[in-house]
């Protein structure tokens, strides 16, 4: 199904809120949770735990490949990958560990230690996080020998890497960022197959590599979501700080996706996979609390958390649509206002 299949003669200015429900609401693809498989790394002499959620259908789909934070796991932002599979998009977890895997995954202890890494380590401290991801691409082709159905369900030529806070970090670094140490030595990590890049809550300039240059070979398409409340680990920058990758990227399919209210956790939605409704298709009496949150949101606009994630849905499905599936209702939308008029203003979505 395709959302550019609009009927004779209407045009994109006549149908933008409808194209906003689109995004917004569960896809048209059931939604098929894999068994984790584990992805052999010779090299590395390692495991990589990798989690699927697969659209239930026997078409070829666009991937994407999300690198979760630091103390997290596959089983990160379960809700914001069911949206995206739905939409008909195969999305792979790994899960990122170093030395054994712990038996605790998601724990504060493995939250700390990885974020020492890349002080302790410098730049090359990375290099596992990367490889994680690039294994993944490498076994896209080859993953019908462990999962069933799998065989040509791939479009390898439409990949996406996305990731949230470390793992935002990750997939900048796979998109171009370079790093440079101390001595001056730079770090490249980039990796040529993916389409495009979407950031949550990820870096900018930084005392472990990131500088004014980091950013200028990030010529791909890119989207980056940033919060008002959502300063870095430090507390020593603006909230704006996070805004860096667009603002040093060169131009060309930049998006900049700024919620106010929205803090570290707000954009990923619920951390555990419990039942929720489409919110498309909510009631009257749920419609019409949505809008008065979005109303009081626009004068305190951290006490709206579900529009926060659902304004995360909209512009992520809007953003792969457009840069994975070429569909040019989807860069129309993103370019049009249509979001910022739907929040009250809440998000402010910028683009170069």
């Amino acid at each position: 199904m395709s959302f550019d299949q609009s009927s004779p003669g209407q045009s994109f200015e006549e149908r933008p809120d409808a194209l906003t429900r689109r995004f917004l609401g569960l896809g048209p693809y059931s939604v098929r949770v894999m068994p984790e498989i584990h992805v052999r790394d010779a090299r590395r002499d390692k495991d990589v735990p990798v989690k699927i959620y697969l659209p239930d259908a026997g078409e070829t789909f666009p991937a994407i490949v999300f690198s979760h934070g630091a103390g997290d796991s596959n089983d990160s932002s379960p809700h914001l990958m069911r949206q995206w599979a739905s939409h008909g998009y195969a999305v792979l977890l790994p899960t990122h560990y170093f030395g054994e895997r712990p038996l605790i995954e998601r724990s504060l202890r493995r939250l700390g230690k990885e974020l020492l890494r890349p002080i302790t380590q410098g730049p090359s401290a990375w290099n596992e996080r990367t490889d994680d991801i690039r294994l993944v691409l490498d076994m896209l082709p080859r993953l019908h020998e462990q999962v069933p159905g799998w065989a040509g369900r791939v479009d390898m030529g439409r990949v996406g890497v996305a990731g949230h806070s470390f793992g935002a970090y990750t997939a900048l670094l796979l998109a171009g960022a370079t790093l440079v140490d101390k001595e001056g030595a730079a770090y490249r990590f980039a990796d040529p197959r993916p389409r495009a890049f979407l950031m949550i809550s990820g870096p900018g300039r930084d005392t472990k590599g990131l500088n004014d240059g980091s950013f200028h070979d990030l010529t791909r398409p890119m989207m980056v979501f940033a919060g008002s409340h959502d300063p870095p680990p430090d507390w020593s920058f603006d909230p704006l700080w996070r805004t860096e990758p667009f603002a040093f990227a060169p131009d060309g399919d930049k998006f900049l996706v700024y919620l106010r209210g929205a803090n570290h956790m707000s954009y990923i939605g619920p951390v555990f996979d419990i039942p929720l409704f489409d919110p498309a298709r909510r009631g009257t009496c749920a419609r019409t609390l949505r809008r008065l949150a979005r109303y009081l949101a626009s004068f305190a606009p951290s006490l709206d958390q579900v529009g926060i994630f659902d304004y995360t849905r909209i512009a992520s499905v809007a953003f792969w649509d457009a840069y994975l599936k070429d569909v040019p209702c989807a860069k129309m939308y993103l370019r049009s206002g249509t979001l910022e008029r739907y929040s009250r203003h809440t998000v402010k979505l910028d683009n170069k």
